[in-house]
């Protein structure tokens, strides 16, 4: 055998293995999913009983919802209108102003009465310099706070200024934009309380907002994106939060809680230092130090996951806006990789470093690079004509008709679990089932380009710029109210 044929050999079985390898990962996630989705039935009941044992309890938490802005001047008044109606017995809403060039502070000075007060500021974790901090005058707005700050260009200097702020031994970090669920802090916040051992972050299904009818602030009707990208984003972000975080939180593995919206223990983010506003992938790399710092100093601990959706978050619908945050995120998981290798394989930080970790690297990390060796090695073996065609067909047959099987799957856990109140759940089954039958030729190409993309760019070390998504707004429909010279019908 020559050695050119060695070659190609030991690269078919490596591909293969390789692969049986991901498919048997994935059937594990099922099955921990499916675990997790069981106990939660005994565990977690539905709202009206969170919110009957928790509204009126004083043991209840009291939570801090931190919310960084930046020139957001056309939504910023009806973003803090909207956090203002969550449902929970006792919250504060923290906007913090990055230095805005638009008249962001001034409309939320404006519209909410805002005066500068005196306010205990203790800098628990770096960020740019506050400037002041204002609070209202009307005791509507008694539970808004505004931070006026330096500019410190990303998310991440805003939050740790919101977490030099906050007054509450829990908070939420979120995007300013986002839609929260009336339940989502009862949903969360259930978890901690409920817990036998301290919880120290939540994270909270998101799904995206593209394509679903906004009234009054809140979700009115959730649809699929109607556009092919974010429908494929959708159902991305579906596998991801109801099957694979989930599955992790099951065996307390999880490595991730999503910057958009996440609960989290304020003393453990301050003793592992906050979010480190020169990262890419500051929320991965801010879990990993709380759990490097709960693990170091010998503290039993649980990170969480609600399997029911709490936020709505508007993703990407142009090629370039998705291309753009890919390779952010690729570099991010890069900068991971490198910056906390010494968890890797080490019992000593539990699951996530004996488990999550070292699968993240070999199919996750690892995965775009061997696609894309994987393709050349196709187009040369078609140059050659050494290609078993019918090996290949059943090879690719096998892989595709998983990776259906695991759409059908995940369309059944949302339908047993009611993880989405879908407006027209038929129709939305329709639509996402549509996009896993033609997602490996579209999707999967695009992200395994844009991944490889962002590692050939940290490695080389170019310099990442952080732009925000283009929003195009969602679909909104105004709160029917009855005219004015209308009474109101009686029986």
């Amino acid at each position: 055998m020559s050695v050119w044929m060695a070659i190609y050999y030991t690269f078919c079985y490596l591909i293969f293995g390789y692969t049986l390898m991901i498919m048997f990962s994935y059937l594990f996630f099922i099955f921990e999913s499916k675990s997790a989705q069981n106990k939660m039935r005994i565990d977690m009941p539905d709202d009206e009983t969170i919110k009957y044992q928790m509204k009126g309890s004083p043991l209840t938490p009291a939570v801090s919802i931190i919310a960084p802005a930046y020139n957001e001047e056309v939504t910023i008044i009806d973003n803090v209108h909207s956090l203002m109606q969550i449902d929970y017995p006792d919250y504060e809403i923290i906007i913090i102003n990055d230095a805005s060039s638009d008249r962001t502070l001034e409309l939320l000075i404006e519209t909410f009465e805002m005066v500068e007060v005196p306010y205990d500021v203790a800098m628990r974790v770096p960020s740019k310099p506050i400037k002041r901090v204002l609070k209202s005058t009307n005791p509507a707005y008694s539970k808004l706070v505004v931070v006026d700050k330096e500019r410190g260009g990303r998310k991440s200097d805003g939050s740790n200024a919101g977490i030099n702020v906050c007054s509450n031994k829990y908070f939420v970090c979120t995007d300013v934009d986002c839609i929260i669920e009336p339940m989502a802090l009862y949903r969360m916040m259930w978890l901690v309380v409920n817990s036998h051992v301290p919880t120290i972050g939540v994270s909270a299904t998101m799904l995206m907002s593209n394509g679903c009818v906004v009234e009054d602030g809140r979700v009115a009707e959730a649809r699929v994106p109607k556009r092919i990208l974010p429908m494929f984003q959708q159902l991305e972000y579906m596998r991801s939060f109801l099957i694979s975080k989930l599955g992790w939180s099951n065996i307390n593995a999880l490595p991730n809680i999503s910057g958009g919206f996440g609960l989290f223990d304020l003393d453990v983010v301050v003793k592992s230092g906050g979010y480190d506003n020169t990262s890419m992938a500051e929320d991965v790399d801010m879990l990993l130090r709380m759990v490097t710092y709960m693990r170091n100093s010998g503290q039993p601990f649980r990170i969480a996951q609600v399997p029911k959706v709490c936020c709505w978050t508007e993703g990407p619908s142009s090629m370039k806006a998705l291309y753009r945050q890919r390779v952010r995120w690729a570099r991010g998981l890069f900068e991971i990789i490198s910056n906390h290798r010494k968890l890797f394989f080490n019992p000593h930080y539990g699951p996530i470093g004996a488990f999550t970790l070292p699968f993240i690297f070999t199919f996750e990390f690892i995965a775009p690079m061997l696609e894309a060796g994987g393709y050349i090695f196709m187009i040369w073996l078609l140059i050659i004509g050494g290609i078993n065609w019918d090996t290949a067909f059943l090879i690719f047959g096998m892989i595709y008709t998983f990776s259906v099987l695991m759409c059908f799957f995940l369309l059944y856990f949302d339908y047993s679990t009611n993880a989405v109140n879908w407006y027209n759940r038929r129709l939305s089954y329709w639509h996402l089932a549509f996009a896993a039958f033609i997602e490996p030729f579209i999707y999967h190409p695009i992200i395994t380009y844009c991944s490889n993309v962002g590692y050939f760019q940290y490695i080389t070390g170019q310099t990442a710029i952080w732009k925000p998504i283009a929003r195009t707004g969602v679909k909104k429909r105004e709160k029917k109210t009855a005219p004015a010279n209308e009474k109101p019908t009686t029986t």
